[in-house]
Order: C-alpha cells, then sequence, then structure tokens
C-alpha cells in the first residue's frame, strides 16, 4: 500500500471518529449545557444543533397564520398564542430563555408572558413574564419602591420600604385598606400570606352541596371546609372521543400540601374513539382529622372525562379560572370577574349567552369571544344550554352564598390600573434597553418537572387579547430568542455513579 493511499485512509478514519465523537457529544451532552436560538432578523440559526433529519432545534411558529416572518427581518406576532417546539438530546433541570423583543401595544394588550408547558393533562404552561405595560409605564404617578425584582407601587405613600409593607400584611392585613380588595399582585408568590377573604366571616355548616352540572375535563376548584372530616363523591363518565386511554386523578390541597387523592384508571374496558359513552364510574374520597379551613381541589384529566353529581360537604365551592358544562338546559352561574372569555369547540353549543344582562351570540366554533360588565361583586352568567368553555381570571359558583375567592386581584389588561386600588405588588423584572429601540427580557425556569415528548419541550408566547381580527390590538416584533438548558454533566454523572 502506498504512503498516500494510507494517509488518505487514516484522514477518513480520523473524519469518521470526528463526526461519530461529535454525534455523539450532540446526543447525550456531556457538558451539561444545551444553546438553541434563532436571530430572526438574520434568518440564521444560532444554534449549533440542526438535528440529521435538517430540522432546527427551535421549530418554526405554529399556528401559522399567528405570525409573519419578514425577509430579514423580526418575527411579526398578530394573535395570542403561538408556540415552539424545542429539541434537546435529554431532560435538563434549568433552563434561561432571553427574548429580544420590541412591543407595539396597547392598554388592551398589555402583558406579554412566555413559558413551558408542565403539565399536558391540565394544559398548564408555567408562565413569566416577558413585558408588563403597567409595570413599565402605567404607574409613572405612584410611589415606588424596590427590592430586587420586587416592586411595591403605593397610590397614596404610606409605606417607606417593601419590608414594612409585607409586615403589615402578614400580621394585620386589614389595617392595610379602607376597601375590600384594594391589592393587586402580579407573578408574586402567595405562599404565607393571608387570603383575600376574611375566613372568620365564613358561615359555619356541614351542609352538602350537589353541583347540578356536568363538568368536562380538567377543573380546579375552591372549597371551604367548617369540620374536620371531607366527604367527596361524583361520577365519572368517560366519552370515547378521543383514541387514548384517561385516567383521572382527583387531589386535594391545603395551601400547597396534599393532603387526599385518588387515581382512576381506564382499563379500556369501552373503545376509544367510538363515541360510545362509557358507564358511569363512581369515586369518593373520605377523609378525617383535616383542620377546618380553605381547600383546593383538582381533576386532573382529559377532555374526554365528564364529571357529574359532584358532591361535598361545604356550601362553598367555586370554580377556579375556568369552567366547561355539558348536558344541561338553562344553565345559570355568577362570577366575581366583571369579564368573561367564551369558547365554543362543537356546532350544538352555539347559542346566545347573556352576561349582566348583556347578550353575546356564540356563532362560531374556535373563536374567542369576550365581553365585559360593570363593576360589581358579582355578574350573572345564564346559557340555554352547556357546551361552552368560559375563562377569565376570577372563579364560578352558584351563586353569592357558595361564592369564594381567596386570590387577590391580578394586575392584567381586564384589571388595569383600577380606582379601587391602593397598593400593587410585583416580582418583575425590568425590560433591558437594546439598540434599535429593541428590548430583552431574560426568564429563568426550573424545568425538572416540564413535560417533554419525543426529546422536545413546547415554548408558548402569550399576549391576551392580541386577535388576528383586531388591528387596533397591536402586534410583536421578535428578534430573536435564545435558549439555554442547563443540568448535571457526565462526569457528574459518571461520579455520581462510583459513589466518588
Amino acid at each position: 500500500m502506498s504512503s498516500f493511499k494510507y494517509k488518505i485512509r487514516i484522514f477518513w478514519l480520523i473524519l469518521l471518529l470526528i463526526i461519530f465523537l461529535f454525534l455523539l457529544w450532540q446526543k447525550v451532552s456531556p457538558s451539561g449545557e444545551w444553546t438553541c436560538g434563532q436571530d430572526f432578523s438574520a434568518n440564521s440559526i444560532s444554534s449549533l444543533t440542526d438535528s440529521l433529519d435538517g430540522r432546527s432545534c427551535l421549530s418554526k411558529v405554529t399556528p401559522i397564520e399567528r405570525a409573519v416572518a419578514t425577509n430579514n427581518g423580526p418575527l411579526i406576532v398578530l394573535a395570542d398564542p403561538v408556540y415552539f417546539s424545542i429539541f434537546t438530546p435529554r431532560a435538563f433541570s434549568r433552563a434561561e430563555v432571553e427574548i429580544t423583543y420590541r412591543p407595539h401595544l396597547s392598554s388592551s394588550t398589555p402583558i406579554i408572558e412566555a413559558g413551558f408547558l408542565a403539565d399536558n393533562k391540565l394544559w398548564r404552561y408555567d408562565l413569566q413574564p416577558v413585558y408588563n405595560l403597567w409595570l413599565e409605564k402605567g404607574l409613572k404617578d405612584w410611589q415606588s419602591l424596590s427590592m430586587g425584582s420586587l416592586h411595591l407601587f403605593q397610590r397614596q405613600a404610606k409605606f417607606d420600604s417593601i419590608f414594612d409593607f409585607l409586615g403589615v400584611w402578614q400580621n394585620d392585613s386589614s389595617s392595610l385598606c379602607s376597601t375590600p380588595r384594594c391589592l393587586a399582585v402580579y407573578n408574586f408568590d402567595l405562599d404565607g400570606f393571608p387570603p383575600a377573604l376574611n375566613l372568620g366571616q365564613l358561615k359555619q355548616s356541614s351542609e352538602s352541596l350537589v353541583f347540578p352540572y356536568a363538568i368536562r375535563g380538567a377543573h380546579q376548584f375552591y372549597f371551604y371546609l367548617s369540620g374536620s372530616t371531607l366527604n367527596l363523591s361524583g361520577e365519572l363518565i368517560d366519552r370515547n372521543e378521543g383514541k387514548d386511554k384517561d385516567s383521572v386523578t382527583i387531589a386535594v390541597y391545603s395551601g400547597t400540601r396534599l393532603v387526599a387523592s385518588a387515581e382512576i384508571e381506564d382499563k379500556g374496558t369501552e373503545i376509544e374513539g367510538s363515541g360510545d359513552w362509557g358507564e358511569s364510574k363512581l369515586v369518593q374520597i373520605n377523609k378525617e382529622d383535616l383542620a377546618p379551613g380553605l381547600y383546593r381541589l383538582d381533576f386532573r384529566t382529559s377532555d374526554d372525562v365528564m364529571i357529574k353529581n359532584l358532591s361535598l360537604n361545604t356550601q362553598y365551592l367555586s370554580a377556579l379560572h375556568k369552567i366547561w358544562l355539558e348536558n344541561k338546559e338553562n344553565i345559570h352561574l355568577i362570577t366575581d370577574a366583571p369579564y368573561l372569555q367564551v369558547k365554543a369547540l362543537n356546532p350544538a353549543a352555539l347559542q346566545q349567552l347573556h352576561f349582566d344582562g348583556k347578550v353575546l351570540n356564540i356563532k362560531e366554533i374556535y373563536y374567542q369571544y369576550e365581553t365585559k360588565g360593570e363593576e360589581a361583586d358579582w355578574h350573572n352568567i345564564d346559557l340555554n344550554n352547556g357546551g361552552l368553555i368560559l375563562e377569565n381570571n376570577g372563579v364560578f359558583a352558584l351563586g353569592g352564598e357558595s361564592l369564594l375567592n381567596p386570590d387577590y386581584p391580578r394586575l392584567d389588561r381586564s384589571l388595569g390600573v383600577s380606582p379601587q386600588l391602593d397598593y400593587i405588588l410585583a416580582d418583575y423584572e425590568l425590560a433591558q434597553s437594546e439598540r434599535d429601540n429593541y428590548l430583552s427580557s431574560r426568564l429563568d425556569f426550573s424545568t425538572a418537572n416540564f413535560y417533554r415528548e419525543k426529546g422536545n419541550y413546547n415554548l408558548i408566547l402569550s399576549i391576551p387579547g392580541l386577535k388576528l381580527d383586531q388591528a387596533s390590538s397591536g402586534y410583536l416584533e421578535i428578534k430573536e430568542i435564545k435558549v439555554r438548558f442547563y443540568g448535571n454533566s457526565l462526569w457528574f454523572k459518571i461520579r455520581n455513579w462510583l459513589n466518588l
């Protein structure tokens, strides 16, 4: 063999070894870090992690009709929300998301948030603030105090420090305000702080409440126990419209502490996807030695499952943020939020909805309708029949006697800087100024328990209120999205395995 041919073979062997090591490096990410992103204005991928099928680790935006990719310019987001899939070679424990953008928004679309899909059953995203128009520009006339990323805005200066405000709030919350619900929060962890209601004023009763309407899919409820025993029962029905099995998890929390739960597996006795409803399954939770107080009830399941005849030994029961009612005529509910978002997924649900006496015509499926009411303690909702998904940032109840909402008002587009507010408390990093009037925001997530499917995380970018058919609501320019994932290195895992 000639020396030249030998050198050629050695060259190709070395090249193949380098390619193999490179692919192995990409597959296991031994350094414990992974960077992925796209500079839309440069029309180039800033990541070195193109997969073998030519796909960028950051997918194209979906749905495509909600965004426009300009030629060597920013990505224009026209409607809420939009999604990206992010490929990673393995799961990571932390992610840092950096977004460079120009907001063209108004008081009807004041907030941008981003986050990852955390729970695919509840379809819950872990969201963090990117931009809040109220906090950036809308509170110039208020007195502002800061402590790290924590900001307190006071209509009238009463406290000299956030520390003093937090102390009064924790120890004597009734002295904060002369009117109820005078404090709004944004992105603030309320664990350890008193609820936005006086539990001592709730009626002490052991009466049971039977919710008269069937609810469909995942839901959360607040309820109040006046005694030490919880008696919960209901019936589950699988509609068998989807092709997957439909398990159900029922969990009861006191604060963040799980106090009772039940798991109901789908044993596959019916044919999934057939549309033939399964037999009713009774579920019960009986728990003693509980402390009287406020609790949260979670139903985690798919949209295929209905819960009917829900019964609890309480007179206070309120659905949190969303309710989807089925199979009933002449439905009446109340909500404590002055607005309502409504969507129909089935033509049979199209109807007229009455909100505080105003008529809202639901004429199209999959379109999100909105309506607003007057300022009041609660607002009436009347439906001819079920099938509609109702959503807001408040709660839904059967009547004023059962309404229960321990949450403080959230500074969002529906609330704005309301005259009833005296204080606004926010955990928020102000946007950083960049060249050409761009802003940048950096978000930090713990991703250890986030949902990941086929090597992909699901990233959402949300601008509530932004719609294609409302040009006055504005738009968003995105110059760049960059995501850095962090986890244990291969060497750390080897040392841990060897117990070194």
